[in-house]
């Protein structure tokens, strides 16, 4: 499962015009967005979004990651129960007409980042090594993704308030301002069966074997295309991008306060002592710990 990515490396805005040279660009991103070199998704944080907006037009704002349905504002109970599973869209559960997915597909948005982290179990220690994963083009990536905007009713603010749950209202209010009723969008990443490399990287957990829908940029854009057809976007949901199109960079520990002992951003390559290469998971040298 992806929860974590990137925003700074070495790409400007300007070059996502080589791709949607028609793109407009929400004049309160450079006022709101915080050009962090790492977020996580449980932290519902901004991301920058690509959709077409109601003029078709290429547009990139901000949206909060995590998708919110009218189900989960019912309770407490229903947001943090259902909401935790909202971060990620599997594309094979795109057009099953039971799922959420289903609803929205035609809320078709692209994830503008520069790379995706993920973690690496290795025998014997006790954290995992944590990989940036890039196109190997060094291209900006656009990751598919969905949107969803609620339609908010006054009597929904008043149940919402109503609880008097602080974390419950703490979450909503990044997502619509509970006093105004002004509401931000919501996206999830889609992702696919892994690679051969990622395999190797994203090799534990719950949703091990997994990635986000990788894409180069020159394909990735027809994803928010108004004309595509059911069969194009089964077909683009089936694709896996080869191994090698994507590089893959051990870094320092991304999940710390703290910050890294040679001073680097976390993007940085970092030589963690005995880490094997991919595709053997027992380290070189037997140590306890990782960290």
């Amino acid at each position: 499962m992806c929860l974590d990515i990137s925003f700074r490396i070495d790409i400007t805005e300007d070059s996502l015009f080589d791709y949607l040279p028609h793109l407009k660009i929400d004049p309160q991103i450079n006022l709101k967005f915080d050009n962090n070199a790492h977020i996580q998704a449980h932290a519902r944080p901004h991301t920058r979004i690509i959709y077409n907006n109601t003029e078709n037009i290429p547009y990139m704002t901000l949206m909060r990651w995590g998708v919110l349905t009218k189900f989960m504002l019912k309770s407490p109970l229903n947001f943090f129960k259902y909401g935790n599973n909202m971060y990620n869209a599997r594309a094979e559960n795109i057009f099953n007409p039971k799922s959420t997915w289903f609803k929205i597909k035609q809320n078709r948005c692209l994830i503008v980042t520069d790379g995706i982290y993920e973690h690496r179990k290795i025998i014997g220690w006790k954290n995992k090594a944590p990989y940036f994963i890039r196109l190997t083009s060094k291209k900006p990536m656009l990751i598919p993704a969905l949107y969803n905007y609620l339609d908010v009713t006054p009597d929904d603010i008043a149940s919402i308030k109503a609880t008097g749950d602080t974390k419950f209202l703490e979450a909503i209010n990044k997502i619509i301002n509970i006093e105004t009723g002004e509401l931000l969008g919501t996206h999830a990443m889609i992702t696919t069966a892994a690679n051969e490399k990622m395999q190797m990287i994203h090799n534990d957990g719950d949703n091990k074997y997994r990635m986000p829908l990788f894409m180069e940029p020159e394909m990735a854009v027809k994803w928010i295309d108004p004309s595509l057809t059911d069969e194009e976007m089964k077909s683009m949901l089936a694709f896996q991008i080869p191994s090698e199109s994507l590089s893959e960079t051990p870094v320092y520990t991304i999940r710390s306060q703290n910050p890294r002992p040679d001073g680097l951003l976390k993007h940085h390559p970092y030589k963690w002592p005995n880490l094997p290469p991919l595709g053997n998971d027992a380290p070189l040298e037997q140590q306890s710990t990782l960290f």
